[in-house]
This record gives C-alpha cells, sequence and structure tokens, in this order.
C-alpha cells in the first residue's frame, strides 16, 4: 500500500496572472472613466499615478523586499499630491526630500552601513 500525499502549492502565481489582473484594473478604470462615473477623480490617469502604479509593481514583484520601489513611489506621490489637494503648489514640496536627507544625515552621523546593517563608528 502506497501513501501519497498531495499537497497543494501555496503561492503559486506567475507574470501572466499579474499582468491580466492590471489589465483587467485598466479596463475597469477606463470604462469607469468613459461612462463619467461622478465618483471619478480627475487624476486617475496622470503620469504620477502611472509612476505609483508601476512602483508598486517593481514592489510586489520582489515582495516588497528591496527599496528601490520606495523612490519611485515618493516621486509619483510627491507629484500626484498637487492635483489632489489643488492649494498645495509644488513649490512647498520640494524643500521636504531636503529636510528628510539633512535629517537622516544628521541622526546617523557616527554610523556607516556596511551592507547588512548599521555600524556605529567611535
Amino acid at each position: 500500500m502506497e501513501n501519497q500525499i498531495n499537497t497543494p502549492q501555496q503561492g503559486t502565481y506567475n507574470s501572466k496572472t499579474v499582468a491580466g489582473i492590471i489589465i483587467l484594473a485598466l479596463g475597469v478604470l477606463f470604462l469607469l472613466k468613459d461612462i463619467n462615473f461622478f465618483l471619478f477623480p480627475h487624476w486617475i490617469f496622470s503620469w504620477p499615478m502611472f509612476l505609483i502604479g508601476f512602483a508598486v509593481y517593481i514592489g510586489s514583484k520582489h515582495n516588497f523586499r528591496r527599496s528601490n520601489w520606495i523612490a519611485l513611489l515618493a516621486v509619483g506621490f510627491a507629484f500626484l499630491l498637487p492635483n489632489i489637494i489643488p492649494s498645495l503648489s509644488f513649490g512647498m514640496l520640494w524643500p521636504l526630500p531636503m529636510i528628510a536627507i539633512g535629517l537622516f544625515m544628521v541622526l546617523r552621523r557616527n554610523q556607516y552601513w556596511d551592507g547588512a546593517s548599521w555600524k556605529k563608528v567611535n
């Protein structure tokens, strides 16, 4: 008597499945735009949203382990924010990354990155 246990594979999806979901979502969005859906914002089909979608795609492709998608997401969000909040201008946003980088440099001044973790310098 043989004991054969069939275990289903977990997390089996390929790039065709992800591409199909993306095409399906885009088709629904284009349909909603064409039928003038009343809750449909005008900024959905802007280039910053494309950049945000591309960043999410890259992040999901690598299970959000790499950090390169965060930069794309931040740039897309920075350019999308004035479309969402009209009173906010891009001139008010560009100093924020400079402030963040400056704070990062000040707070990490006695440390360096060795590729795996932060090391403290004496």
